[in-house]
């Protein structure tokens, strides 16, 4: 997206050295003296009286369209440099969705942070995590929770909610090996973050074939769970 920005800034700043240069060609010639417009700008015979007094058009002009182009072009590529950081455009690339959505600074940096980590199961640390432990690093760091430790347990202690209604923090579980044996915490747009056997700590997508036939559930943290707050002076 902010490869977008900078080419679109280029475009514009093209197009105002093209609306700055006058035209090189030659407009035909009125009874009036004046021998037309071309390009918005008023040209003249020889000692004929000024009718109206050119303008010159630029990125800073008083033209309308250009100036509040250029501004806010500027405003946006500005806010987007300042505000965001690069893990956010990194994930607003895997989630493909803008970076304004990836406003969970804490959720998304913990994510990068362990994406990549290798599957290990009964693993717990940066050596190797399987995915229920994941999803209780990832919990504790980004929302405070508590979550039991196995899959099965983390389902057993949720709500359920629609598929439909699946919001960023919610929990998706799949039936891999029988039963409750997989789970993943959704994003945005169809994505989940999970620790998978194949791929370690990586982005899943509810729609592939595999998570979609082996999908048992979404679930939700209710508002009565444990969480790291209530044990804080």
């Amino acid at each position: 997206m902010l490869k977008n920005y900078l080419l679109l800034a280029i475009g514009c700043l093209i197009m105002g050295q093209c609306l700055a240069q006058p035209s090189k060609q030659t407009p035909p010639a009125s009874s009036s003296g004046v021998l037309g417009f071309v390009d918005g700008l008023p040209w003249m015979q020889p000692g004929a009286t000024v009718v109206e007094k050119p303008k010159k058009l630029s990125l800073e002009s008083d033209s309308a369209l250009a100036a509040n182009m250029t501004r806010d072009l500027r405003k946006n590529i500005g806010i987007a440099l300042q505000t965001f950081m690069p893990f956010q455009f990194k994930y607003a690339m895997l989630l493909n969705e803008s970076v304004e959505k990836v406003s969970n600074v804490v959720l998304y940096r913990t994510i990068d942070e362990w994406y990549g980590t290798r599957y290990r199961y009964g693993g717990t640390t940066a050596r190797g995590i399987d995915c229920s432990a994941f999803m209780q690093v990832l919990s504790s760091y980004a929302f405070g929770w508590m979550l039991p430790r196995t899959a099965r347990e983390q389902y057993s202690s949720m709500i359920a909610i629609k598929k439909e209604d699946l919001r960023e923090g919610d929990f998706v579980f799949f039936n891999t090996r029988g039963g409750v044996s997989h789970v993943g915490m959704y994003l945005q747009n169809n994505k989940f973050v999970h620790s998978s056997s194949s791929r370690g700590v990586n982005i899943g997508d509810l729609a592939d074939p595999y998570w979609r036939a082996r999908f048992l559930g979404a679930k939700r943290v209710p508002s009565s769970a444990p969480n790291f707050s209530g044990l804080l002076p």
